[in-house]
């Protein structure tokens, strides 16, 4: 079984205001990596983004990169249909409980809610948007996962 951690792109990896990784999130990816993790990246944009993913030079931490007009349930399904997965030990992580929360929740996966940012205020509306964890930090969020694996 694999274990993967399917992350957003923007305002959970990437801070817009800013034009640059969110501090912390470069040491956590390659930290995951190293731990034997397949990670995956999904992104709301056009081909732009690809060249901006590229430009911050995180892309090779990833096994696949999904960039879409909108982010649909369908591209997480396709990640988690393409790999024999634990579901109990992988993970989305994002910023939106109404988007990637709600996604992993319906994909029975374990759900990491990065309240930073813009969307810190959103509250779930539904239980399937409550997230599995709700981190401040990415060091919460390398806790939060690793953790598990060597409990």
């Amino acid at each position: 079984m694999n274990n993967i951690v399917i992350l957003d792109f923007n305002r959970t990896i990437y801070d817009p205001g800013q034009q640059a990784l969110i501090p912390g999130a470069r040491f956590v990816l390659r930290t995951l990596l190293r731990r034997g993790f397949r990670l995956y990246l999904v992104s709301r944009a056009g081909t732009s983004r690809r060249n901006l993913i590229k430009s911050l030079g995180i892309e090779q931490y990833f096994s696949r990169i999904v960039v879409a007009k909108e982010k649909r349930k369908q591209d997480f399904m396709n990640i988690v249909r393409s790999r024999s997965i634990a579901r109990d030990s992988s993970f989305i992580v994002g910023d939106r409980v109404q988007q990637e929360i709600r996604i992993g929740n319906e994909l029975g996966l374990q759900t990491v809610w990065v309240k930073w940012g813009k969307f810190a205020k959103e509250v779930p509306q539904t239980q399937i948007e409550k997230p599995t964890y709700t981190v401040h930090t990415w060091k919460e969020v390398l806790n939060v996962i690793y953790k598990p694996l060597i409990s």
